[in-house]
């Protein structure tokens, strides 16, 4: 990961936004990743330890995790819809938007790594 540079002269409103998008960008590179992980346990859980109910929970999570991927892209095209905004209700509204992101992303991630988990459970037993 690349670190940010701030400069003297840009506003806090261009060093929030260089951080959101670094954040979704980050974010969207490990969903990226966790597609393609999936489809690999989806068919270890099929064809080495043969459970299907688990092959199928792993290609739901798929499923979950490509929406939550089409809400980042969107949300990431939005971004610059931030400093159009001249009031704090219009600031309010994307901060609120970010951290709402935030918590689906964080929470996807928990969910995802609990299946994660009982393939590897499944594979050691």
């Amino acid at each position: 990961m690349e670190a940010l540079t701030h400069y003297a002269h840009e506003t806090d409103e261009q060093v929030l936004h260089k951080k959101r998008t670094q954040e979704i960008n980050i974010w969207i590179s490990h969903l990226n990743y966790i597609t393609n992980e999936c489809d690999w346990l989806a068919k270890i859980a099929s064809n080495i330890i043969k459970d299907r109910d688990l092959r199928d929970l792993l290609l739901e999570k798929s499923e979950i995790n490509s929406s939550l991927l089409n809400e980042l892209y969107s949300y990431r095209n939005t971004l610059d819809s931030f400093h159009e905004c001249n009031d704090l209700d219009c600031d309010l509204y994307y901060i609120d938007l970010h951290d709402t992101i935030c918590k689906k992303y964080i929470k996807h991630l928990e969910n995802y790594r609990s299946v994660k988990d009982q393939v590897f459970f499944k594979i050691l037993s």
